[in-house]
């Protein structure tokens, strides 16, 4: 990664003075690869802040999809000082171009996370555990997902509802999804005013133009009767469409870049970076289940934070329940199997859905040229200067679709699918697989295929698994992974929906379209699979399970439910059932998965979570400012001036 130092350009302009307009272009890059990631774009690292005033009344652990949301809305109120804590650093430049973030996976900001080896399923990966990337910078997986910006079905909401969460229906929600959406491209007459808003702090874009693939496409499920949708987010998800994205003017609008950055220089947030949480700190009385503050982990240094309202966790579904079973959070038989003392006996780490999918391969005949060096290189000098060209968009890959297997006429889906391109030769594609960690068969045989085609993977998502998962500490070693138990397809429904849901993209194979560009379908020769015959159920579930992927939508491993409901971990209104002071806001929460990508439901849960604390402290807050020094005049306009003033 270049610097965003004017010392190191001006050494690398004066040492070509000789060939000056080399030097104009070259000063012109760095400048525009600054004004993208700059460090000057995010919050300051505020730890010696820390270490010299270690009182805050709201700790927040994780700056990702939730995490940065909060921060932000609860630093909106003057007088409450507020600390957000990240175990990654800022973002870097692959994170915040649109197009490479395939390349965000094994990282240093992804957290590498991979599955247990399971018989069933992820059998075509060299440890036989499928990979779950998981983001470790600002913004968390935010910065590095594929930008895709849905939220779900309406009924999914309304099953949290009915199962006793009160205050999470659609309608519930509905204002939360609007409050941080600036959505582009309609006007406030248009129907889609009943379901977006403009003006929040989260930039969503309309796909602006959908290229040759994409219309293919969409065309082809037309064909198969699937419905094409103008707003995937409206009032209706059945049917095919370009989805909206998390994006703005050629550049990833991460949360980082949504809520941290407009107020950077919010005297009253601070935030500490590349510091990890290892323990979460309850009062000092004998046996109390307060939490008063966090232990941080920076640079050797382990550095006690107090709270002196809340402790907030927005660590993800992964890292929320492993440091909740490391502060005595969780199963009591699981804690004290490993020594440690019982906080609360709850059933954190339990309940754990993901989206597993399946790829199909199309392929055609294609020129290598499209995707050669120079032609790469120029696109990306465009990107760099400009934000426009093929670097600035999901475009080949925007289109999805939602369809119900068993019941056309559902207005909830069970299968959703993705559709991805590949050049021919277009090794950032193919390279994904490696660092997925499949096979070397696998990954030879596809890229193989790649050589002189175009590959059009058209991916089959299983939207409401019945298989539930497990994440349980390996050790109470907090720098130790946990062990993440997936448990794909253990319940035969989930293997028999997603067999269909493959049978449906088969169908593109016969559509009129597909049969005039050339596409032809085709399988990868495994040899796993070559006793069956390629006509078969049993062949089709044999590819289920060897090409398993993750679409890395962990969640609900520290449920929420009413009192009484013994597989609850949080109450409703986000709180830790038995224990004090203490709220877990972000993908572990959801009692179910979403029918659709989960980071806008995330950053939905962030915003509404944010406005309970509100609501419990503010009703009957008597408190004055924290920290005399800080304004309410001036809290309030640094934030204005840095939203109406861009990046």
């Amino acid at each position: 990664m270049w610097a965003c130092d004017q010392g190191l350009s001006s050494t690398i302009v004066n040492s070509y003075q000789a060939v000056p307009v080399f030097a104009n272009v070259l000063q012109s890059f760095l400048a525009a690869q600054c004004a993208l990631v700059g460090d000057h774009l995010w919050p300051e690292d505020a730890t010696e802040k820390v270490m010299k005033d270690p009182y805050y009344d709201f700790i927040v652990v994780g700056a990702g999809s939730a995490g940065a949301v909060v921060a932000n809305r609860l630093s909106e109120v003057p007088h409450w000082k507020v600390l957000l804590i990240e175990a990654g650093g800022n973002p870097t430049i692959a994170t915040e171009i649109p197009q490479l973030f395939l390349g965000n996976m094994n990282t240093t900001e992804d957290w590498g996370y991979t599955t247990q080896p399971q018989a069933g399923a992820c059998r075509s990966y060299k440890n036989k555990g499928c990979a779950w990337p998981r983001g470790k910078t600002l913004g968390g997986s935010s910065s590095i997902n594929a930008m895709y910006y849905v939220r779900g079905n309406k009924q999914d909401y309304e099953e949290w509802a009915a199962n006793g969460n009160r205050g999470w229906s659609y309608n519930d929600v509905l204002p939360y999804f609007k409050k941080s959406e600036n959505f582009s491209k309609f006007s406030l007459d248009d129907d889609a005013a009943n379901y977006h808003g403009i003006g929040g702090y989260l930039s969503v874009e309309n796909t602006e133009r959908a290229d040759d693939f994409e219309k293919i496409i969409i065309e082809a499920n037309k064909e198969l009767g699937t419905k094409i949708l103008r707003d995937i987010n409206g009032g209706n998800q059945m049917g095919v469409t370009q989805a909206q994205s998390t994006t703005k003017d050629g550049i990833r609008h991460s949360t980082a870049r949504a809520f941290l950055n407009p107020v950077k220089d919010r005297p009253n947030l601070h935030v500490m970076k590349n510091a990890y949480v290892t323990k979460i700190l309850f009062k000092d009385a004998s046996g109390s289940n307060e939490a008063s503050g966090v232990l941080v982990s920076q640079n050797g240094l382990d550095i006690k934070v107090k709270s002196r309202k809340e402790v907030i966790i927005s660590a993800g579904a992964i890292n929320t329940p492993k440091l909740l079973l490391l502060s005595g959070i969780g199963p009591k038989k699981q804690l004290q199997d490993l020594g440690l003392s019982v906080k609360a006996n709850l059933p954190v780490g339990e309940n754990l859905q993901d989206h597993a999918f399946v790829p199909i391969y199309y392929t055609l005949k294609g020129d290598k040229q499209l995707t050669s060096l120079p032609n790469i290189v120029n696109a990306f000098a465009e990107y760099i200067l400009n934000r426009k060209g093929p670097f600035s968009a999901l475009n080949p890959n925007t289109v999805i679709s939602f369809i119900n297997t068993t019941d056309s006429a559902s207005s909830s889906p069970d299968i959703q699918h993705h559709y991805f391109f590949a050049g021919p030769s277009q090794s950032n594609v193919m390279d994904a697989y490696k660092k997925h960690g499949v096979s070397e068969e696998f990954n030879d045989k596809v890229n193989k295929v790649n050589e002189n085609n175009f590959i059009l993977a058209i991916c089959t998502v299983l939207l409401k698994p019945k298989s539930k998962g497990r994440i349980v500490l390996n050790s109470i070693d907090p720098y130790d992974s946990p062990l993440i138990y997936a448990n794909y397809f253990d319940d035969p429904e989930d293997l028999e929906t997603i067999i269909n849901g493959i049978k449906y993209v088969l169908k593109f194979a016969d559509t009129k379209i597909f049969k005039d560009v050339g596409f032809k379908l085709h399988w990868v020769d495994l040899e796993a699979c070559q006793q069956y015959d390629k006509q078969s159920d049993t062949f089709i579930e044999c590819m289920a399970r060897e090409t398993t992927f993750s679409l890395y939508h962990p969640v609900g491993t520290a449920k929420m439910g009413p009192h009484g409901d013994d597989t609850a971990v949080v109450d409703p209104d986000l709180k830790v059932k038995g224990v004090e002071r203490l709220r877990v806001i972000d993908a572990s929460v959801m009692p179910s998965i979403v029918r659709g990508n989960t980071n806008a439901p995330v950053i939905m849960v962030g915003e509404k979570g944010a406005d309970l604390i509100k609501k419990d402290w503010l009703e009957n807050d008597k408190d004055t400012a924290s920290d005399t020094s800080l304004n309410s005049d001036k809290c309030q306009n640094v934030s204005l001036l840095s939203y109406f003033s861009g990046w």
